[in-house]
């Protein structure tokens, strides 16, 4: 049990806090300072747990006004469901307005103490909260930290009476009422929620997503889309497919893998929309196709609106830029199947070509080159290897952007091109090593003159730290080239100046049996 000391106020929860205290400063020893607020949050949530402490991350706190529901509060972390506990990353001191949220948490679950962290300077900053008496000492802050639905209205602050009472309702998994003191404003039972929502599934959070998100996807709409969101499968009018002679649809599904981790880890989620959308684009555009519309799939083991609706508001905007629509989708909450705080992202995409201008054609002769045009990082492959390599590598800023660069699309500036195309290879999981073989004929070989362009320098970082055999990085990795092209010679200078970039003469086609040599 905690000592007290002189001067200190003490709560049934001293013993639980003083715990707390410790895992918080075993996460400032581990990660520094540097990192987003996110990386904390979830470290503290992993050590919380593994010592036996029931820990909720973005708890929701349901907000109603008399009997309507205005809004909801997000907790960093609910401990116990106990203790408030709210993290920071700043590189400023603690001030007034972080201790006025956190005194908005404590009147809303009736916790009679809660910790405030700032991990964003050299040493933990914290607080020790207590819940204020009155409901005039916490009220006037409740405008500040709650969030409000697209479309609702908060009455005026002034309207705001002990005969307009607000009472609160804490959506919980695990129990239908929380273990907190009485409040002087009353609380509302989370006995309310649903017996779907204590199974771990909240099909509110699933509304929420879908508002969050529903402006960006309609964004994506072309007038061939005739279905809403929300129906329950997509309409595409393809008579548009009249133009072309002999239309072939090409369809691709595919995922992101195990970058979703590293990207949850820092909290960037949009740039894995662009990643699952980019990385289709470009599988169905190595056989020619123009995509038509995508459809993605979201699932984790507990619904988090905003991180949701992040991933895909990327999703639509990579589908925005290349000309595509969003056309559905799915939402999926699995607790059980994944674990905490984890997600995973799929998607189909559907393109159409025309038959004469399916890639590859059946031209390609030895004497054909190569012409690598350059990635824009790791792009979605390789990450579980790269995790590993580079676990006990400080995740500064610069190495962050670097290793969660979206994957690019190719599919604006090699378009106007395929007309000169031979054939294409997306340079994705199996390298240079597998992808290569997959466009060719059996009687051919390609040659890769590593000399003939400078991979960045996070390649070197990777295969120095990892202890990585050249070949093994050529079959795994990009190397900085995420597509090639494979073109009759006489059309490699033209090809490259219209395409409105850097590209590289990586290589050449040769007799052989459908393999791969790198060229040192």
């Amino acid at each position: 049990m905690m000592k007290e000391k002189t001067g200190l106020v003490r709560t049934p929860l001293d013993e639980l806090t003083y715990k707390v205290n410790g895992l918080a400063m075993q996460v400032m020893r581990e990660l520094k300072s540097g990192h987003k607020e996110d990386f904390y949050q979830r470290r503290l949530v992993e050590l919380c747990r593994d010592a036996g402490l029931q820990a909720e991350m973005e708890q929701r706190v349901v907000v109603w006004i008399n009997d309507s529901m205005v809004g909801h509060l997000y907790l960093d972390l609910w401990i116990e469901n106990s203790l408030v506990v709210e993290c920071k990353a700043l590189s400023h001191d603690l001030t007034d307005h972080e201790l006025h949220q956190v005194l908005v948490y404590l009147a809303a679950t009736g916790s009679p103490v809660g910790m405030l962290y700032n991990f964003g300077q050299s040493t933990l900053e914290f607080k020790r909260i207590l819940r204020p008496i009155n409901m005039q000492d916490w009220q006037k802050y409740l405008y500040r930290v709650i969030w409000t639905p697209p479309g609702g209205i908060l009455p005026p602050e002034n309207s705001l009476s002990t005969n307009n009472p607000v009472r609160f309702s804490i959506i919980s998994t695990h129990t239908n009422q929380p273990s907190v003191l009485p409040l002087s404003a009353p609380v509302r039972d989370s006995v309310l929620e649903s017996a779907y929502e204590r199974s771990g599934v909240s099909i509110d959070a699933g509304n929420h997503a879908v508002e969050l998100m529903k402006d960006a996807v309609k964004s994506t709409y072309t007038p061939s889309v005739l279905s809403s969101i929300g129906s329950f499968g997509g309409l595409y009018d393809v008579s548009a497919l009249k133009e072309f002679d002999n239309p072939v649809l090409v369809a691709s599904t595919d995922g992101v893998g195990t970058k979703v981790k590293l990207a949850a880890s820092v909290g960037r989620y949009r740039g894995i929309g662009h990643d699952i959308v980019n990385h289709c684009i470009n599988d169905i555009l190595v056989q020619g196709a123009r995509p038509l519309f995508f459809m993605d799939y979201f699932a984790t083991s507990k619904l988090n609106p905003e991180v949701t609706a992040e991933v895909v508001t990327g999703m639509a905007e990579a589908c925005k830029e290349s000309g595509v629509a969003l056309l559905g989708g799915e939402t999926a909450e699995m607790p059980g199947v994944y674990q905490p705080n984890e997600f995973d992202v799929a998607g189909t995409i559907v393109g159409v070509v025309e038959r004469d201008d399916i890639l590859p054609r059946n031209n390609l002769m030895a004497g054909d080159v190569l012409i690598g045009l350059t990635s824009s990082g790791p792009h979605t492959n390789g990450y579980s290897l790269i995790r590993k390599v580079l676990l006990d590598t400080p995740l500064t800023d610069s190495l962050a952007d670097a290793l969660l660069a979206s994957h690019r699309s190719y599919y604006p500036i090699l378009h106007p091109v395929l007309h000169h195309v031979k054939a294409l290879a997306h340079i994705t999981g199996g390298g240079f090593i597998e992808n290569i073989p997959r466009v060719l004929t059996e009687n051919l070989d390609a040659e890769i003159h590593l000399t003939s362009w400078t991979p960045p320098t996070l390649w070197e970082l990777i295969q120095s730290e990892g202890h990585i055999a050249t070949d093994e990085m050529y079959r795994v990795f990009n190397m900085g080239i995420g597509m090639v092209i494979i073109a009759d010679q006489t059309k490699a200078a033209e090809i490259q100046k219209l395409i409105p970039e850097q590209t590289f003469i990586i290589g050449k086609l040769i007799d052989g049996e459908k393999k791969v040599h790198l060229i040192p």
